[in-house]
Order: C-alpha cells, then sequence, then structure tokens
C-alpha cells in the first residue's frame, strides 16, 4: 500500500484494502482490536483514562496503518464518503500515535499530510456522532471525570462540523443529506448540556443552547427534561422552574419523565409542598398512554422525595394509594423506606417493610439487604450478618458469589469496623459454601476498601490486609489486571506513608506478572502526581519511555505536570 500511495496510485491501495477486508471475517476483527481495555476496571478508576480512545490489547497496529492507508487514497481522490463509509464499516478505530507515525512516514507532500490528518479527526468525530449511544456515554463518562477541557473540545469540534467552512455533518435527522450524512441527534445535544450543567459551565450549556436554536433544531420534550434535570442536579431549582415555564410557553408537552425531572428538583430544594402540587398536576394528566410509562417513576420519586423531607405519614398515604389504584410498588419503593428507616435506626419500621414486602412477594436485592444489614449492626445486633442470610433464605434467595460480593463490598464502604468485621463474616461464609467460593474481585473488594479514604489506621489496615492476603493464598487465587489497577488506585488514594508503599508494591509485582497498559501507567503516575512524590514519579516516567507501552495524550498531560511539578 506504502508503495502505491508514494506512486500516486489510491485506486491500487483501495482495491487491495477491499481484498483484505473480504479476506477477514468482520467478527474476527471486532476480537482482535476491541476490548481495548479491560472492561471490569472498576468505575473508580473507568473515568481516569478518557481522554483518548484506549489502546488496543495487544496493539496490533497493522490494522490501524491499513485504514490509515486506505484513507490517505480517499484523501487523495478527494472522496471523503467514501472515506466515511469505510470507517463505518470497521471496528479499527484511529488512535493519536499511530495516526503521527503514519504520518511521519508518509513522504514530503505536506499538503497531503495535513489533508489526511483532518480526514481522521474528522472521521474520528463523524464516527461518535454516528453512534448516539456511544456518544451520549462518552460525554457522560467525561462530565463525571471533571474532564471540561476534552468535553469542550470534542463539542467544538462537533459545532465546526456542523458550521464550520466545511460542514460534513448535520445537526438534525431530518437535515441528512447526501452530503451530510451523519448527524446529531437530541440524545447528542442533550448529553453535551447535560455535561456542561454537571461541570458548572453554564456559559457552556448556554452555549449549546444557543446553537441548537442557531442550527435550526427546535427543542423537543426530551430536551428539556435534560434540562431541567441537569439544574436539578446542580441545585438549581429556580432555573428548572423557568426551564419549565419557558417549555410550557412553547407549545412544549411534558411527559412523565419531565415531571419526575421538576418534582425531583423541587424536593431536593425542600420545597415539598410546590413538588407535591406538580405530582397532583401529573396524576390529573397520567390517563395520557405517554405518561403511564413513566407513571412508577414519578411515584417513586415522590416517595424519595416525601422521605428525605421528614414527610413520612404523606409518604405511606401514596404508598397506600399506589396499592390501591396503582401504580404497584416496586422493589425501589420498599427500598426506598428501608433507607429512611435505616437512617433513622428504626427497626420496627424496617421490620414492617419486611414483612409487607413478604406479604407482597417481593424479594429484597442487595442493596435492601445491606441497607437491612447496616441498621441491624447500627443498633448493636451482634447476630446481625447471620439474620441477614435467615431472611435471604426466607425469601427464596440462595446468595450466590455476585450477591455475596456485593454485600461485602457495600459493607466496606461503610467505612466502619463493625460493617467491616460484618464483611468478615460473609467473607469466611463464602469460604466454607462449596456453592459460593469468593473469587478475585470478592477478596479485591475488601482489600480496596481498606484503604479507601484513609478511613482505618495504617496498623489495623495492614493486620486486616496480611489476613486477606493469607487467604487468597490459601485458595489460589491471584491478581488480573483490572483488580492489580483497582488497588493500586486505592493505595494511591491512602494518605499514609503505607499507601504509597503498598501501591509500589503492587506495582511491582503486577509488573512480574502482567503486561503492562497505558492505563496501568496513568493510575501510577497520576498517583504519584496527587500525592506530590515527584523524584518517584520522574523515574517511572524514565520506566514507561523505556517500554513497549506508547504513552496517550492524558498521560503525556501527566507527564508535564510532573516536571512542572504539577502547576
Amino acid at each position: 500500500m506504502r508503495f502505491h500511495l508514494k506512486n500516486n496510485n489510491p485506486q491500487a491501495v483501495i482495491t487491495l484494502y477491499q481484498k483484505h477486508m473480504q479476506s477477514i471475517m468482520e467478527g474476527e476483527v471486532g476480537g482482535q482490536v476491541e476490548g481495548a481495555e479491560d472492561h471490569q476496571l472498576n468505575q473508580e478508576y473507568h473515568a481516569l483514562h478518557l481522554e483518548t480512545t484506549p489502546a488496543p490489547k495487544p496493539l496490533d497496529p497493522g490494522r490501524v496503518y491499513l485504514l490509515l492507508a486506505v484513507t490517505t487514497a480517499h484523501a487523495m481522490r478527494d472522496s471523503y464518503a467514501d472515506a466515511l463509509e469505510t470507517c463505518l464499516a470497521t471496528v479499527v478505530r484511529f488512535h493519536d500515535y499511530t495516526t503521527m507515525e503514519f504520518l511521519r512516514q508518509l513522504g514530503p507532500n505536506a499538503r497531503l499530510r495535513a489533508k489526511v490528518q483532518t480526514y481522521v479527526e474528522r472521521l474520528a468525530v463523524s464516527r461518535l456522532v454516528a453512534r448516539p449511544p456511544s456518544l451520549s456515554k462518552h460525554v457522560s463518562a467525561l462530565a463525571k471525570a471533571n474532564s471540561l477541557q476534552s468535553s469542550e473540545k470534542l463539542y467544538e469540534k462537533v459545532i465546526q462540523g456542523i458550521l464550520g467552512p466545511e460542514p460534513y455533518l448535520a445537526a438534525d435527522p431530518s437535515q441528512i443529506t447526501p452530503s451530510l450524512s451523519i448527524s446529531m441527534t437530541e440524545l447528542g445535544w442533550t448529553s453535551f448540556l447535560a455535561a456542561f450543567l454537571k461541570c458548572e459551565r453554564r456559559d457552556l450549556a448556554t452555549k449549546v443552547w444557543d446553537d441548537l436554536i442557531r442550527c435550526g433544531v427546535r427543542p423537543g420534550t426530551s430536551t428539556w427534561t435534560a434540562l431541567i434535570d441537569s439544574f436539578a442536579r446542580i441545585g438549581a431549582t429556580d432555573d428548572a422552574l423557568s426551564a419549565w415555564e419557558m417549555m410550557l410557553a412553547q407549545g412544549g408537552k411534558p411527559e412523565g419523565l419531565t415531571y419526575r425531572a421538576i418534582i425531583s428538583a423541587l424536593f431536593h430544594d425542600r420545597r415539598a409542598d410546590a413538588a407535591i402540587e406538580k405530582f397532583k398536576a401529573f396524576q390529573r394528566s397520567h390517563s395520557n398512554p405517554e405518561m403511564a410509562v413513566h407513571t412508577l417513576a414519578v411515584h417513586n420519586t415522590v416517595l424519595n422525595g416525601l422521605l428525605h423531607t421528614n414527610r413520612p405519614v404523606t409518604a405511606n398515604e401514596v404508598m397506600i394509594n399506589m396499592h390501591e389504584n396503582g401504580p404497584k410498588p416496586d422493589l425501589v419503593s420498599y427500598n426506598t423506606f428501608l433507607g429512611y428507616y435505616s437512617r433513622l435506626g428504626d427497626f420496627k419500621g424496617l421490620a414492617a417493610v419486611v414483612s409487607k414486602m413478604s406479604s407482597e412477594q417481593i424479594a429484597g436485592d442487595v442493596f435492601s439487604y445491606s441497607t437491612i444489614l447496616s441498621a441491624l449492626l447500627k443498633i448493636g445486633k451482634q447476630d446481625a450478618p447471620e439474620t441477614i442470610l435467615q431472611l435471604m433464605r426466607n425469601q427464596g434467595i440462595q446468595p450466590n458469589v455476585a450477591i455475596f460480593t456485593a454485600i461485602i463490598n457495600h459493607q466496606v464502604r461503610e467505612k466502619n469496623e463493625k460493617n467491616l468485621a460484618a464483611a468478615f463474616f460473609m467473607l469466611q461464609t463464602m469460604e466454607q459454601e462449596s456453592s459460593a467460593q469468593p473469587n478475585e474481585a470478592t477478596y479485591s473488594s475488601v482489600l480496596a476498601g481498606l484503604y479507601r479514604d484513609g478511613w482505618l489506621a495504617p496498623e489495623k489496615a495492614e493486620e486486616y490486609r496480611k489476613n486477606i492476603v493469607a487467604r487468597m493464598k490459601a485458595r489460589g487465587v491471584v491478581l488480573r489486571l483490572p483488580t492489580y489497577h483497582i488497588l493500586l488506585k486505592a493505595c494511591l488514594d491512602y494518605p499514609y506513608p503505607e499507601g504509597l508503599n503498598h501501591a509500589l508494591a503492587y506495582f511491582e509485582d503486577m509488573r512480574r506478572h502482567t503486561p503492562l497498559v497505558q492505563t496501568t501507567w496513568y493510575i501510577l503516575l497520576a498517583g504519584l502526581l496527587q500525592r506530590g512524590e515527584w523524584a518517584i514519579a520522574e523515574e517511572y516516567v524514565k520506566e514507561m519511555k523505556n517500554s513497549d507501552v506508547s504513552p496517550s495524550a492524558s498521560t503525556l498531560k501527566l507527564v508535564r505536570k510532573i516536571r512542572r511539578r504539577g502547576k
């Protein structure tokens, strides 16, 4: 392909690529290239590495270079549409490092290199926009990680694709043309809107709204709902109410989720009376089929709001009405009451809810059992773990590994030695049951919990750590990459010196047993940067550069911060 590119024969490159694609099953390609990161990575650090596309594991640059070569061929023929079709038909994705390396080897034609770079950037954006759920998930994850710069940069690329001098994206599906075959959707617009509000950048959220209007897109009910919900999440109740009134003034028809959003906003601002009025308005119109789909969600929001504003009598009245007239309460409804009585330490109230669940034949879930367990421990019930296990059996629930592990994780997160003891009791019970033997995830949830937020003194943490390590060795449980990442992150967050020591020990152990990936280096360097361990960080930067891993843009950004001592 490189030979044909140098000889200005793009059609030959395209033909070779087509033959290559015909010879390989699409699923086989996906199996080689996707799975870039371990999907079992804990959510605690999953957002750490969002600024760039994850690196393949193992990296197979050959396929990326093939895509870059055929993209170059299409660029030489001025056929962006064909380049887009080719890009969307493959699971292979562009990566910063391989793109730069390919362009460097492309030759002295600066104009062609710039053109290919433009194609690659536009194709990457188009690929994301063409998959609205993926775009929404990506933008939401960036907001969760507070990666404002990355979110803003992506949004600017999208807007340039719509309103720039050379548009390649449509603002709405209704505006699709042969030359603008990929469009933003309501989900895409609302994702950016919500993300910027979550990052407390109202100026950027306002820009999204203005751009929406400028692009000739009429905000739909989902957009209004997302706006109201986003205002609710940041506590801007007056803005949420203004958006509600503006929606009605423009002829918008609130759906069930729109009511849920405004009711939630009012309850969070402790305007319970106003929230109840909105709920009554919803009830008057809930015969609408579109409302009926979300009726239960609205009722559960009301139950939660009433209990959080300490109106249990009204909440019980709503619950009774749900039993008599619908919608029938679900597990979320009961869990809301369990959480309320648990916070109060009201064991009698808890028992009444559990009794009602049993009579209605509604089995609990991990949240239910963990909440009850924590409440029992709070009032000093020594046999609380045994009580919970018996309750599960009474409800026909046979605890499996997943249920045990989730309850253990929940108890460890309570950051209390009573709850930690309960977690160890559950762990011991698992070890004694052949049908629910603890696995790597079970043990790692306890290990990570020992260091989370520095709640446990170093001496105690070390005592428990040795206990867990001994149990793992006795059962031949070994750590894999995702678990190493969880422990590395937890230890680096531990404020005592022991946290750093254990983190580096885990890192060295990891290096002996499993290949390191970009995420590993990112977590390590981010943690060292956070702790201000400049000398150690510098040493690991040198080691990373001598390794087989090509650092991502986000990792290189950390390197620059380390060299500037965090500035």
